[in-house]
């Protein structure tokens, strides 16, 4: 494995910092108008519960972790999104400089967390991790990254500093369990109600998760980074890690790389480009980015594409120099 678990526990003991850090007293450096005051408020009050999503998660690994010493790294992981849910919340706060309005979770999001909540503790910890290594990526990563961006104020930088120094550890631990679950077993299914439960899981997030998809992160993407660099890059990422060698026996692996075998293919890119079509007439969204790392795409803005050998540590730094 590319982690010293023990060390690693000893970094996010290490790592740890208080909101109380920070200055909540000041007001921002930029000045928004309303449409943009209220679109900042609203981006950052959603993630805040994606946030205690995340931190769900972490809380769900940790109680199947048998090693105490991944239970522990766990516990800390989700000590580490708590905080970043209450830090991303103050910012919110923070850029309600006129209070035009208040602000509540979106729907959406409030339709997907209890579905989300109840699947995580019933599906196989493999598929559990990859829910965290995508959502990451796509969110604490990309997500936050542009919204920082956007508004381009010191003290939205000094905290999302801070949370990145957190997601580096999280990231590299999602790389070290999707390596972990190639050659261990998790599945703690026992029984056939069991399986029954996690089979309605799986099918009420099918039935909530496209539209928490495109209302809390496609659409906010899209306007926050048209050129789309940001999700081909979690494309890219995704592609790299799941061509390594120790993790082809992890449950997700297969059917990830045969999906996008598939419509890397003569036919299956065919039937993939009028997919892409359909979804930006019915939303609106390019889902362009897909295509990222395929072999269509190969060299285009490239990740250090090609290269497998790699470690989690390494991958985690690489993914936050760019953040």
């Amino acid at each position: 494995m590319s982690i010293n678990p023990e060390k690693m526990l000893q970094k996010c003991k290490n790592g740890q910092w208080n909101i109380g850090d920070f200055d909540w007293s000041k007001t921002p450096e930029v000045t928004l108008d309303q449409e943009t005051e209220m679109r900042i408020c609203q981006l950052y009050l959603d993630m805040s519960y994606i946030e205690r999503i995340a931190g769900n998660l972490f809380l769900a690994l940790s109680d199947l972790m048998d090693d105490p010493v991944l239970k522990e790294i766990y516990y800390y992981c989700y000590i580490d999104e708590v905080r970043h849910s209450e830090a991303v919340a103050k910012l919110a706060d923070y850029f309600d400089v006129h209070q035009y309005k208040i602000y509540t979770p979106s729907f959406a999001l409030l339709r997907f967390i209890p579905r989300f909540s109840k699947a995580i503790r019933s599906v196989n910890p493999a598929v559990a991790n990859f829910y965290v290594l995508t959502g990451e990526l796509i969110l604490d990563i990309a997500l936050l990254k542009k919204i920082n961006e956007y508004v381009d104020d010191p003290m939205s930088q000094a905290v999302v500093q801070k949370i990145n120094a957190d997601e580096s550890r999280h990231i590299a631990m999602d790389i070290f369990m999707t390596e972990h679950c190639s050659t261990h077993d998790m599945n703690t299914d026992t029984t056939m109600s069991d399986k029954f439960k996690s089979i309605v899981t799986i099918a009420e997030l099918m039935i909530y998760g496209p539209q928490f998809a495109l209302d809390l992160f496609f659409r906010p993407m899209q306007m926050l980074d048209p050129t789309q660099k940001e999700l081909e890059a979690v494309m890219r990422r995704l592609r790299r890690l799941y061509t390594k060698e120790e993790i082809k026996h992890n449950p997700t692996v297969k059917p990830f790389n045969q999906t996008l075998a598939f419509f890397d293919g003569k036919y299956g890119s065919k039937l993939g480009a009028g997919f892409r079509r359909a979804g930006q007439g019915v939303t609106g969204i390019n889902f362009d980015w897909m295509l990222a790392g395929s072999p269509t795409q190969a060299g285009k803005n490239s990740l250090k594409e090609g290269t497998a050998d790699f470690s989690a540590i390494e991958l985690a730094e690489e993914i936050l120099e760019d953040a």
